[in-house]
């Protein structure tokens, strides 16, 4: 899990990496498609890495509030990212005059909640972890 939990911190510091970098649109582009890349493909790292089932099904955790709280913000993310690529687009479609300001402040809204929402997500997985010798 110590790993997981790494690899959740790299991601967050991509993130930063292209929040600082956005002026670079490239580098931006290529930076936050790897962070959704990764926050995409990480559900599947973990269900490949851990032993869902005992958890999920014979230990009972289905039915956990948490559980479904954290489902809940991994697909309030997701929507996030399909509205902040929406608006990225626009922002490229439209370079200037008050149509690119105002996609550019709808991006710029997006990502805040992009960032509360992965916090979330964060905070919510690691409280779901379960030490080694607990999960026996």
């Amino acid at each position: 899990m110590a790993t997981s939990i790494l690899l959740v911190l790299i991601s967050f510091g991509v993130l930063a990496a292209a929040w600082y970098g956005r002026k670079y649109r490239r580098f931006h582009i290529a930076t936050m498609s790897a962070v959704v890349a990764f926050d995409v493909m990480f559900p599947f790292y973990l269900y490949l890495t851990h032993d869902w089932y005992t958890r999920l099904i014979t230990h009972g955790d289905i039915f956990s509030f948490l559980i479904w709280t954290h489902l809940l913000f991994v697909m309030v993310l997701y929507a996030l990212y399909v509205l902040q690529i929406l608006a990225g687009r626009a922002m490229l479609k439209h370079r200037m005059g008050d149509t690119f300001k105002y996609h550019r402040e709808e991006h710029r809204k997006q990502f805040l909640g992009i960032l509360a929402a992965r916090l979330l997500v964060f905070a919510s997985g690691a409280l779901l972890f379960v030490p080694t010798s607990a999960a026996n």
